[in-house]
């Protein structure tokens, strides 16, 4: 699989229609994409977002591409309080990716008032076509290939798609961090899916990383 990084400035994307969207929103991080329209039209994802200051909500919903479905938990942090929501997108480049059926937009994917990371997977010929959209749509970006296909497949230690994004999204929600930042049933609720489908995938990163572990420090 290969993954490249496409990063905009924060001086581009002002002199784009994300001007909006950074107006309202400090900072917007993709977690997961939930599902999609038959249109191919519009998706919704999972994401972790922190306010401008003196924005609320209801500012967001005025983004002509954005709407939020769902607040499912805030979480105070010290730059500001985050919100874990579920949103409606119809941006055109969030879009693309429905039309590309090797590739698409990660999790990791952030936008905010520090710039941009794009963080697209695939096959190469899916990357490069995603890549070329962004690229069509402003050119002043930089492009960098972080994972460049076969050699090193073993990245993911083994683990299904599904099993990374659960250690992923369980990961930024702090379900590992001490105490616990949420419940397994936040994350199931975030990712749609059952408390039985997280706790599984949970369960096998739990294993493989007791197994690397082990092999690291030679038992």
């Amino acid at each position: 699989m290969r993954e490249i990084r496409l990063r905009y400035g924060s001086d581009v994307l002002l002199g784009t229609e994300f001007q909006q969207q950074l107006e309202r929103i400090e900072e917007f991080e993709l977690l997961n994409t939930l599902g999609r329209s038959d249109a191919n039209d519009a998706v919704t994802v999972m994401v972790r977002l922190r306010l401008a200051d003196g924005s609320t909500t209801d500012h967001i919903n005025e983004i002509p591409w954005l709407a939020i479905e769902e607040i499912v938990r805030t979480e105070p942090t010290a730059d500001g309080d985050a919100m874990y929501a579920i949103v409606r997108f119809t941006h055109p480049l969030v879009t693309i990716p429905l039309e590309v059926p090797d590739a698409i937009i990660s999790p990791g994917t952030r936008i905010g008032r520090r710039g941009a990371e794009i963080v697209v997977r695939g096959s190469s010929d899916g990357c490069q076509a995603l890549v070329a959209a962004f690229r069509l749509w402003n050119d002043r970006c930089t492009v960098a290939v972080v994972r460049s296909g076969d050699a090193d497949h073993d990245t993911d230690a083994g683990l299904t798609p599904q099993q990374v994004e659960a250690a992923r999204m369980a990961w930024s929600m702090g379900y590992f961090d001490v105490p616990r930042g949420c419940a397994l049933s936040d994350i199931a609720k975030a990712a749609g899916v059952s408390n039985a489908t997280i706790s599984g995938h949970l369960r096998e990163v739990d294993r493989i990383a007791h197994r690397r572990l082990l092999d690291w420090i030679g038992e």
